[in-house]
């Protein structure tokens, strides 16, 4: 069983594949009076990746987002397109849920305990 999981492992090390590192996932939550829509960038393995933006009705979840890397998001108002806040996000290996909180004119991102 050790032989076979170690041979698994050395054939993907030498064809340059690993196995995918475990991504915790980032939750947003709008809690302004306006929609927004939601974008999170990373940078792994020295590329650029944009996850798809989310459009957040206030009051609204968005679903969990998965991307690995060191992250950033960007909030803008979903009518103008107008960026809101762009922040880079922290660094954890543990699930996020992150509010989004204030008016169009002063936003800001809060972090909260997931419900689980």
């Amino acid at each position: 069983m050790i032989l076979s999981v170690t041979l698994s492992l050395l054939i993907l090390i030498t064809m340059g594949q690993l196995p995918p590192a475990k991504v915790s996932p980032i939750t947003f939550k709008n809690e302004t009076p306006i929609p927004v829509l939601v974008q999170v960038k990373s940078i792994f393995n020295g590329q650029l990746l944009r996850d798809r933006p989310y459009l957040i009705k206030p009051g609204e979840t968005s679903p969990p987002i998965q991307i690995p890397g060191t992250k950033s998001v960007s909030i803008s108002d979903s009518k103008s397109l107008r960026p809101l806040v762009q922040l880079p996000l922290p660094q954890t290996n543990e699930e996020l849920l992150i509010a989004i909180v204030g008016t169009e004119k002063s936003m800001k991102l809060e972090l909260r305990k997931p419900t689980n």
